[in-house]
């Protein structure tokens, strides 16, 4: 993107136009002219007077577009021997777009270095991570949930159809195609799909494990787009989430103990060195009861059925065992802690709640315990004053609506969620994301996609609450960061929006390229602006 001056005002033009008229025409119907020549209002926490100026959610819903339309045509697997309808999670903003060259891990780290490291690709890491959970060589489905959100959006949009048929083909063929022996699926921190060699992704040192990366949203389409066997034969959820437990689930003292980590190579779970190990995260715990709970009531075989439904008796039992001892369901990081992470204990919260739903009719005894555990859990949460995620509180205030007895726990809830959104609307801009002490020096600062997305969603979410400050201002505010991150990391040279707010550096100071990277957020970005496109539309009746 680049302004040219025209009678005195500033035009916003796009090198992009001849190869891309869905982007090109668009925007410059949408944003059309401009005073000045500022690129980004947000300096500043006045917002943008939406009702007056230009309709800037055409804009958000034009770029949009335009990435999956990039994605669609230029970002599957036309690699290797075996081309796929499956999505890069990192692609070159070139024309056509293209996978990067293979990371090269350091084999002799620097003071200071890791071996976790890659020598010829930028080393851009988000909270303690390091290369070895980045998918470089493909692709990654559990990274791309909002490039599916997005296609899934777009679909029911007049004439969309083509948008769910291409996210509906890359997920059959991940189901169909990439499972492991074990059950497992290739997604997820630690691993993906390798484009050029067929088969599963890992980095150095060759860490072969599953780790879901984070909820998934998309279950539903999983469940419904799997290979269909004979009648009474296992499927491939069945056998996924069969896989899980027995990756992730083992007993020590004679307790239930469970580890984010799976093998993804070994039928169970091994017993030597850092598998020993069992590190408890809460929340990945609520994405498993997750997962066995949806397989559990969508499966129509029988011996799955009674195999699933006592196991997730005993992980409830456990969990039971651990807030009894703990007041909470602990965080037990490599063996030597039991300490409260409130994000965590909030997410397997929601997970509980909603398992005890999802179990009601055919599993009542493990509703009525998995409700009990989710009441018990969110108390630490409120006396605490955890520190949440808007996504988390805004679940939690809705779990909570509506019932006399949860009326308390759902005003703290939203109460929260409201303060958490003024805070950022507060913000004149958003700083530079977090880094962990572990990865400091060993990653290049500056802000990414994911940090944009987020605050534009949690500024979303108090909009549709109808409290605080009312939705006019928190859309006002969430336009303003759109427009912050439209400066940063949207140009002409590509639909796809870049990684990072500055030049990538190489370890040896050489710069690199712009990227997209859906494991930076630029895919979450985008199904940001699509939503804030759609709830600026509707509260402004559509008039531009």
């Amino acid at each position: 993107m680049f302004f040219k001056r025209v009678d005195g005002k500033c035009r916003i033009i796009f090198k992009a136009i001849m190869r891309n008229t869905v982007l090109g025409c668009s925007l410059i119907i949408s944003i059309g002219y401009m005073s000045g020549c500022t690129r980004i209002p947000g300096t500043s926490t006045t917002p943008p007077n939406i009702i007056e100026e230009q309709p800037r959610w055409a804009a958000y819903r034009d770029m949009a577009r335009a990435f999956a339309e990039e994605m669609i045509t230029h970002g599957t697997d036309r690699y290797g021997w075996a081309t796929s309808p499956q999505f890069a999670t990192m692609l070159m903003r070139t024309y056509p777009p293209t996978l990067p060259p293979d990371p090269v891990f350091l084999t002799d780290p620097k003071p200071g270095q890791s071996r976790s490291m890659v020598e010829n690709l930028p080393n851009i890491y988000k909270g303690a991570n390091r290369a070895h959970k980045i998918t470089y060589r493909g692709g990654d489905v559990a990274d791309d949930a909002g490039l599916y959100q997005l296609l899934y959006a777009m679909g029911k949009e007049p004439g969309g159809e083509r948008y769910k048929a291409a996210a509906d083909a890359s997920i059959q063929w991940f189901l169909a195609n990439t499972p492991m022996h074990n059950g497992l699926l290739p997604w997820g921190e630690h691993t993906g799909w390798d484009f050029r060699r067929e088969h599963f992704d890992y980095g150095y040192p060759y860490d072969k494990k599953h780790e879901f990366a984070g909820s998934w949203p998309l279950w539903e389409r999983f469940f419904a787009l799997q290979p269909h066997g004979g009648e009474g034969s296992t499927t491939v959820m069945e056998r996924y989430a069969r896989g899980v437990w027995k990756g992730a689930i083992g007993y020590q003292d004679g307790k239930l103990v469970y580890c984010r980590h799976a093998s993804l190579v070994d039928f169970e779970r091994p017993t030597y060195g850092e598998w020993a190990l069992y590190g408890m995260f809460p929340r990945h715990g609520g994405n498993y009861l997750e997962l066995w709970s949806i397989a559990l009531v969508r499966s129509h075989n029988t011996e799955f059925r009674e195999w699933m439904a006592p196991r997730i008796g005993q992980f409830l039992s456990a969990l039971a065992g651990q807030i009894a001892a703990h007041g909470y369901p602990i965080y037990h990081f490599r063996g030597d802690e039991n300490i409260f992470n409130g994000p965590q204990v909030a997410s397997m919260a929601v997970d509980l709640v909603e398992a005890s739903h999802r179990l009601q009719r055919d599993y009542p005894t493990l509703a009525l315990e998995a409700l009990r555990l989710a009441c018990l859990s969110q108390e630490p949460l409120i006396t605490r004053r955890a520190n949440l995620r808007a996504e988390e509180l805004y679940r939690l205030w809705q779990l909570n609506e509506g019932s006399p007895n949860t009326a308390k726990r759902a005003a703290y809830f939203r109460t929260q969620l409201i303060a958490l959104a003024d805070s950022l609307a507060a913000l004149p801009v958003l700083p530079e994301r977090p880094i962990k002490e572990k990865v400091v020096g060993q990653t290049q600062s500056g802000r990414i996609p994911e940090q944009y997305a987020k605050t534009i969603d949690a500024l979303l979410l108090a909009a549709q609450s109808k409290a605080g400050r009312g939705a006019a201002f928190y859309l006002e505010h969430a336009s303003r960061f759109a427009q912050e991150a439209m400066g940063m990391f949207i140009d002409g040279d590509s639909p796809l929006p870049k990684s990072l707010d500055r030049v990538p550096m190489l370890l040896d100071g050489t710069p690199f390229p712009a990227f997209y990277h859906s494991y930076l957020g630029g895919d979450d970005l985008m199904w940001s602006f699509w939503r804030l496109a759609k709830a600026l539309e509707k509260v402004k009746g559509g008039r531009p």
